[in-house]
């Protein structure tokens, strides 16, 4: 096993102990079917052209949030959905490559005394640091967020402002070009804007 998938191989049994940890002990859970987590892609067709900017998403995400703060976030890169089927499967093969890589994981601590703290209609914003890994990489990454609780016992999670993700901290600058040439384009941002909505509900 060479040094590069001995790295990828325990990072990616640190994020599964982390997950695992998180699960046994959680407060709130993600109901994936009331969350939704979109990026905007930027290319240009050719030199001159306007830059065209898409919504895309992807449709299964999980986590949850511990008693003790400790947050994991997990989306599961086959999921994703651009409205083009076979634009899909180029990102999920040559850019995720899934079968090797199939989550981003978001691994963060949140402040329980200001979460628990929060009444039924009220919200408060934070920042949340961690670590983002993709691809066997993790890197540090701070989300602002807004925090909103329910009525039920529910969080509702969202970003005030997008999360700028960027490829090339994570060694996939060379599929990003890949995906350039083979779609025929002048540009392909290799950053994308990162928001989601996570509705989070309480374990009991």
């Amino acid at each position: 096993m060479n040094t590069l998938t001995s790295r990828a191989a325990a990072v990616t049994l640190a994020l599964t102990a982390s997950l695992t940890c998180a699960a046994s002990h959680a407060a709130w859970r993600v109901d994936g079917g009331q969350s939704n987590f979109s990026f905007t892609t930027t290319k240009a067709a050719m030199p001159g052209a306007a830059v065209l900017d898409e919504v895309q998403t992807f449709r299964r995400i999980d986590g949850s949030v511990g008693d003790d703060g400790k947050l994991v976030f997990d989306v599961d890169l086959a999921s994703v959905e651009t409205n083009i089927g076979l634009r899909n499967e180029r990102l999920k093969d040559m850019l995720f490559k899934v079968a090797q890589y199939p989550q981003a994981v978001f691994t963060g601590t949140v402040d329980m005394q200001r979460v628990r703290a929060l009444r039924a209609g009220e919200s408060i914003d934070m920042d949340v640091s961690g670590q983002l890994a993709i691809s066997g990489q993790a890197k540090p990454v701070t989300a602002s967020l807004r925090v909103v609780k329910l009525a039920n016992g529910a969080l509702s999670v969202g970003t005030r402002v997008p999360v700028v993700v960027n490829l090339k901290d994570y060694g996939l600058q060379d599929e990003v070009e890949a995906l350039r040439v083979l779609m025929n384009l002048d540009v392909l941002a290799s950053a994308a804007p990162v928001s989601f909505t996570v509705m989070l509900m309480p374990q009991r």
